[in-house]
């Protein structure tokens, strides 16, 4: 995999993570969420559009029977600010009595991750595990004290793209993490 260097991405971006230091992050989270789910088949439950890479590169990693599934749900209204949970795709695997890992690509405010866990617990899953692959340590509303129960990487309040982070729908694609300058105004729309 090829990291960009300015040609083609957005005017500012500097790289803040490379893809050896991603794939690293996933190795290591592989490593915990084998311990903290190893053992009980979970329901791997993906958060699209952004958790897509991560979940994928994440599942890849673990060598225990487990069954995927996806969630999809949105957030973001336009630019860099949130609106209300919206949801586009539920589950098809009843999670009632499973153990359940839920995988996005970043924990920003935990509001995402928090309301797709509490919906599961309301289904009946037994247990649930949440796994960010970046975990932006600006503080949560949704759970000031708590971060994802797995994670990769931590970051600042910055904006980010690749691995799953888009702006306005790109450059989820990046195999690296890119940090963007403070926008003048606010970014284009980034709804799913």
């Amino acid at each position: 995999m090829v990291e960009l260097v300015g040609g083609g991405l957005p005017d500012g971006a500097r790289l803040l993570f490379p893809a050896s230091r991603v794939t690293e992050a996933l190795d290591a989270m592989a490593l915990k969420a084998t311990a903290l789910v190893g053992g009980f088949q979970p329901i791997v439950l993906i958060v699209l559009t952004g958790g897509l890479y991560a979940g994928v590169w994440l599942t890849e990693r673990l060598d225990f029977a487990l069954e995927v599934d996806f969630v999809r749900v949105s957030r973001y209204r336009s630019g860099m600010d949130s609106g209300s949970l919206k949801w586009l795709y539920k589950p098809c695997i009843p999670p009632a009595g499973r153990t359940v890992l839920l995988v996005d690509d970043v924990w920003d405010e935990g509001i995402t991750l928090t309301a797709i866990q509490d919906w599961l617990l309301r289904e009946g899953a037994s247990r649930v595990v949440s796994a960010a692959l970046i975990w932006k340590e600006r503080g949560s509303i949704s759970q000031p004290a708590r971060g994802p129960d797995v994670h990769g990487l931590r970051a600042g309040a910055e904006w980010l793209i690749g691995c799953g982070l888009d702006l306005d729908g790109q450059w989820r694609h990046l195999p690296a993490v890119y940090a963007l300058p403070a926008p003048k105004a606010s970014f284009p729309d980034r709804s799913e």
